[in-house]
């Protein structure tokens, strides 16, 4: 008799805990602080840039011209509509099925995602040409002699939105793997050298169309390089035109589509307002609308930077059935966003003039635009990775959908005080941030508290109520020295700053910061040791 054996499963502590740790690198957690981190240090080359190219383009060609660019980047901004929240889908499925080792699905999912963004970048090739031809027929009384010059930079910013548009899926495929460190990398390393051609275009007495046309350089770089490196994070991957399914065609759209309506969203409150102050006021009226409102993207876009990781790592958990750890996820993530968003709006409420007179100068200081519009921004920063979360669990279409309606109200209130009532850019703030607050300051959270069963009052706690014991010491040392010092703007915000910021990371360091990167931080400090 021939005995059968079987083998029977490894269950030392060892095993498992190395199936376990296996199973955290594949959802990403183990990464998330890391990528955070590494995500804020390269977005300092934008926000340095961001800080740079204005001041260099009023200096060197004036404040007319540098409306004319903000324009082209308003009108460019409508063709991520035509990406349709694909590159989001690609990131997503990515990740869920690399949890499940699929690679056959991954690849059907990378190869369909090409295959659309392909056609989606051929559709925004031909709407770059004619917008480009008919914007003498909209813009030309308001642009007069500078119409030929906004015609070459829309032109060529397009192109770069239609490299953008084809490419995207490799993107998701980086960050699907959660190589946020060498998207990152790629990202601002390629905007560090298109920056630096578009300084030395302008020292050499350059236009606005040569600065678009090192914008399109760096941009054809950054993908060459993502390409290379998709290939390299993720073994197996095979994109084969071929392998483009109808399924999974229709699966990403049913997740894009769901994106496509908040992005929506966003071009309408954002790039429609832009060209309804060129349409209304002239460029030079956006210039001033536009360097406030990039304070406030700055800092919207240090909370994304935290946000964005989380749709990959939530999807991952979903795909394994951890529904308690994507509950504490978000708990955790919206207190700390709420952290980070918090004492960077009250720096803008309170010394908001003085931080554009130092960057923009004088005939660029206002106190009520940069408070109205971070005041304004500030719900949808604290629960954006609540946003993202649901976007990893698909479970985001309900949001989505009430964001349309208030963008709408937005435009049709901007319009009213435009073309009827005649009013300036601090009512122009106000029409474009109060409905849009309203979603996120009640919907959201009540879809949050429906798909997750999170009571409200825990993620009041944790959103608003706990933070705002944190910052308030920082709150009052800012207001004082804004109020009180009687001092020169500049000094009040410096010893504002000082004072507030000690008492801040203090009360941080000992009630906000996770353990790891405390342990961390204090890796990084020399000891006596050291220097033996």
């Amino acid at each position: 008799m021939i005995a059968t054996i079987t083998e029977k499963p490894d269950t030392s502590k060892d095993t498992i805990q190395s199936a376990d740790k296996l199973q955290q690198d594949i959802s990403g957690r183990d990464r998330l602080i890391s990528n955070v981190l590494f995500s804020w240090t390269s977005h300092l080359v934008f926000f340095i840039a961001g800080f740079i190219m204005p001041r260099m383009i009023d200096n060197h060609l004036g404040q007319e011209l540098l409306g004319v660019w903000d324009l082209g980047w308003s009108l460019v901004g409508y063709f991520y509509l035509v990406q349709g929240g694909v590159n989001s889908s690609v990131n997503r499925y990515v990740a869920r099925y690399r949890a499940a080792n699929d690679m056959t699905r991954v690849n059907d999912t990378v190869s369909s995602g090409l295959c659309v963004m392909g056609l989606a970048g051929l559709g925004m090739l031909g709407l770059t040409v004619g917008v480009t031809m008919l914007m003498p027929a909209w813009f030309g009384g308001r642009l007069a002699g500078n119409v030929r010059e906004a015609q070459w930079v829309y032109f060529y910013l397009g192109i770069s939105m239609v490299i953008d548009t084809g490419l995207g899926p490799f993107t998701g495929v980086l960050t699907g793997c959660h190589r946020w460190k060498m998207h990152n990398l790629i990202k601002s390393g390629s905007h560090m050298a298109s920056v630096a051609g578009m300084i030395v275009v302008l020292l050499a007495g350059g236009n606005l169309v040569n600065l678009a046309q090192a914008y399109l350089v760096g941009q054809v770089v950054s993908y060459a390089m993502r390409v290379v490196c998709a290939y390299r994070v993720c073994p197996g991957l095979h994109v084969n035109p071929f392998r483009a399914r109808r399924s999974t065609i229709k699966s990403i759209f049913a997740f894009s589509g769901k994106i496509l309506i908040p992005t929506l969203s966003v071009i309408l409150a954002t790039q429609t307002t832009g060209v309804l102050i060129v349409a209304s006021l002239g460029p030079a009226a956006l210039a001033l609308f536009t360097r406030p409102q990039s304070l406030t993207r700055q800092i919207s876009t240090f909370v994304n930077k935290l946000a964005f990781v989380l749709t990959p790592t939530a999807s991952s958990l979903q795909s394994t059935g951890n529904h308690k750890e994507i509950k504490a996820l978000l708990l955790k993530t919206i207190g700390y966003a709420s952290h980070l968003s918090l004492p960077l709006v009250l720096v803008l409420t309170v010394f908001g003039g003085p931080i554009l007179q130092l960057w923009m100068g004088k005939s660029y200081a206002s106190n009520l635009l940069p408070a109205i519009l971070a005041l304004g921004a500030l719900p949808q920063m604290i629960n954006m990775p609540a946003w993202q979360i649901l976007v990893g669990l698909n479970a985001h279409g309900r949001v989505g959908v009430a964001q349309l309606p208030a963008s709408m109200a937005s435009v049709l209130l901007i319009v009213l005080v435009l073309g009827v009532l005649d009013l300036g850019l601090v009512a122009v703030a106000v029409a474009g941030a109060c409905p849009r607050m309203v979603v996120h300051l009640f919907y959201l959270p009540l879809c949050v508290r429906r798909r997750l069963n999170i009571r409200l009052g825990e993620y009041a706690t944790h959103a608003l109520l706990r933070p705002m014991v944190h910052v308030f010491p920082f709150a009052a040392c800012l207001v004082g020295a804004r109020f009180f010092l009687n001092t020169h703007p500049l000094a009040e915000l410096a010893w504002g700053l000082t004072l507030g910021g000690t008492v801040l990371m203090v009360i941080y360091w000992r009630y906000v910061l996770p353990a790891r990167l405390k342990g961390r931080l204090i890796r990084m400090v020399p000891t006596y040791h050291d220097f033996e």
